[in-house]
């Protein structure tokens, strides 16, 4: 998620972020890459048939990696591969829900981030799934009293940016400390330069900045475009990618045994799967937990990387109300308030939905705190902030949050790289262990980490790692 000020990670690289099931044909040539980054190699060409591959293949999540994966497998005549998803739903951290009387709205997901040569605008212009612009420098920011101010100067963000970079081992809070000691910034100061490094950097990789460092911000790389959104829903990408797929619902794996010559894949109900081989595209934060039981254990590059990363967390609080009060064609409300990040940051939905719709951010440390909160609780902070604003707000008519941190299959939102972690840790996420036990999600992309596309085609990258082997 990027802030309104610049776009997605493009500031300093430029200048020193259920519907649509579609038809075979088009599925297939979305999916095999033509034209996008990380294409595969050669595939049969829609229509035709491929080789069949005598080989079981389980998949553990039906997120967009482990859907990719399945597809790519699909493609190059894999018959026999079974997907095992402990949730009730598809589509792990790409969720469209309703507010109100149907209304879609994402509470994960939300952006195509870079329409040219991306997979995922590839599937959506292939499939007729509607994207909207997303525009954002069409924004508005509010001081700490709710009278508008001036975003800080490019021209000295471009000071703050290269003083980072002569610090890469400092953190981009202890670059700002000294920044600001530096230039002398009063208190008003600070509050508007926090809020534009909680946008610049906090929303984009859902940690508080005194976690990060120039490093995290300039590994990954970015594609152009622009960005869009989906007025009918992330989620048409998921369907269009689980359409004919064998999908186990409710099976939440706990070991997987990957010692024998085969691969034995158990659930929290004591069902067992065998498979020759075994891709694993659970987030981060699952991996972290333990929750899977590998046997024998993952090797010790492996287990480093899993614990060297870091998994973060933004919320968000969608609100409904009777009508516009805002100014509707802004996209990007900004809140300069007493505590950088809490309430900064508000996407207007209007301009996509044509409906009274907000959502309100929260990143890192205070993200994670709201999840103590109750829904009731939420709300009332967040018109509270409304309120700051805009003065007198009504009730909203319908609301709903997300609470990433506590969510049991996610545990946080996406990945980032802590300070002092090289990005090449991305790398030692990616690689398979022996032949028999693969990864793909978006921890372990390492050109596109945190992105929907980077998880995508992190699940391509694992089916040709196993289609390789049998050629």
């Amino acid at each position: 998620m990027t802030g309104p000020q610049w776009d997605r990670r493009g500031f300093i690289k430029a200048g020193l972020g259920a519907a649509g099931v579609a038809a075979a044909g088009p599925l297939l040539a979305a999916c095999s890459g033509s034209g996008s980054v990380d294409a595969p190699a050669p595939v049969p060409a829609p229509g035709s048939q491929p080789q069949p591959q005598d080989e079981r293949v389980v998949i553990v999540g039906a997120g967009i990696a482990g859907l990719a994966a399945a597809g790519e497998l699909g493609i190059r005549g894999f018959t026999d591969v079974v997907v095992l998803e402990a949730r009730d739903r598809v589509g792990g951290r790409i969720w469209t829900s309703s507010i109100g009387d149907g209304i879609p709205v994402e509470l994960g997901a939300t952006w195509i981030h870079g329409i040219r040569g991306n997979p995922v605008s590839e599937i959506a212009e292939a499939n007729g799934i509607a994207t909207t612009p997303s525009d954002y420098d069409n924004s508005v920011l509010y001081g700490w009293d709710g009278v508008p101010a001036a975003p800080v100067d490019p021209h000295l963000m471009q000071g703050y940016m290269r003083l980072a970079y002569e610090m890469p081992d400092e953190s981009l809070l202890g670059v700002f400390e000294e920044f600001a000691a530096a230039n002398g910034l009063d208190d008003d100061d600070r509050r508007l330069w926090r809020y534009s490094l909680s946008s610049m950097f906090e929303h984009e990789f859902a940690a508080d900045i005194s976690e990060l460092s120039i490093t995290s911000y300039d590994g990954p790389s970015t594609l152009r475009g622009g960005d869009v959104v989906f007025p009918g829903g992330y989620s048409q990408i998921v369907d269009v990618l689980a359409s004919g797929r064998d999908i186990r619902l409710g099976h939440a794996v706990t070991g997987i045994d990957h010692g024998g010559s085969g691969v034995v894949v158990t659930t929290d109900s004591g069902a067992t799967f065998e498979a020759d081989r075994v891709v694993v595209t659970v987030p981060l934060g699952l991996l972290q937990s333990g929750l899977i039981d590998f046997a024998p254990p993952l090797p010790e590059a492996k287990r480093e990387a899993i614990d060297a990363l870091g998994m973060g967390i933004l919320n968000r609080t969608c609100l409904l109300f009777d009508d516009v009060f805002w100014h509707r064609d802004v996209e990007w409300i900004g809140y300069a308030g007493r505590r950088a990040g809490q309430w900064s940051e508000t996407l207007n939905l209007y301009p996509y939905l044509g409906k009274p719709v907000l959502a309100m951010f929260n990143p890192g440390s205070f993200g994670a705190e709201t999840e103590d909160l109750s829904d009731q609780e939420l709300v009332s902070q967040a018109v509270g902030t409304l309120e700051t604003i805009f003065g007198d707000v009504p009730a909203p008519v319908d609301a709903m949050s997300t609470r990433w941190g506590s969510d049991p299959w996610t545990r946080g939102s996406y990945s980032y790289v802590p300070v002092g972690v090289p990005f090449d840790t991305y790398r030692d996420m990616a690689a398979p262990v022996g032949e028999r036990l693969f990864f793909a999600g978006e921890a372990t992309h390492s050109r596109f980490p945190s992105t929907v596309h980077g998880a995508l085609l992190s699940g391509r990258r694992a089916a040709r790692q196993i289609y390789g082997l049998l050629r």
